[in-house]
């Protein structure tokens, strides 16, 4: 049976990544472009897989095409599993950050929880 899965994958990028080139070899899997705290290129994807090993294999392919360099790291979790994970936290977040801008209540009911959760990556 295939489930979605969330992969956040580390490659060793020694030159530059060519965003525009992996972003669209990304493109059906809504890509994220990032840095990792350790200064590594980030390349977040979802994607359908049978199971949590084809999940790290298609994970680690994908972004090895994408950016050319050789990943060294990565998480992958169930699309639900990142839910429960970050969403809470994130609208938590996104609540609070709203307030300080003085946004209307409709504009942070309306954050969709199956987008990346903010400020967990930087850019």
């Amino acid at each position: 049976m295939r489930m979605m899965y969330v992969a956040a994958v580390e490659v060793q990028s020694i030159r530059q990544v060519d965003v525009e080139k992996a972003m669209k070899t990304l493109a059906d899997y809504r890509p994220v472009l990032g840095t990792s705290s350790r200064g590594w290129v980030e390349v977040e994807m979802t994607f359908a897989a049978t199971g949590l090993a084809h999940a790290c294999a298609k994970a680690a392919g994908l972004a090895r095409a994408a950016t050319g360099a050789e990943p060294i790291a990565a998480q992958v979790m169930t699309q639900q599993e990142y839910a429960a994970r970050f969403a809470a936290d994130a609208l938590g977040r996104h609540a609070s950050e709203a307030k300080g801008l003085m946004l209307p209540r409709q504009a942070t009911d309306s954050w969709e929880p199956t987008r990346r959760a903010p400020g967990r990556h930087s850019a």
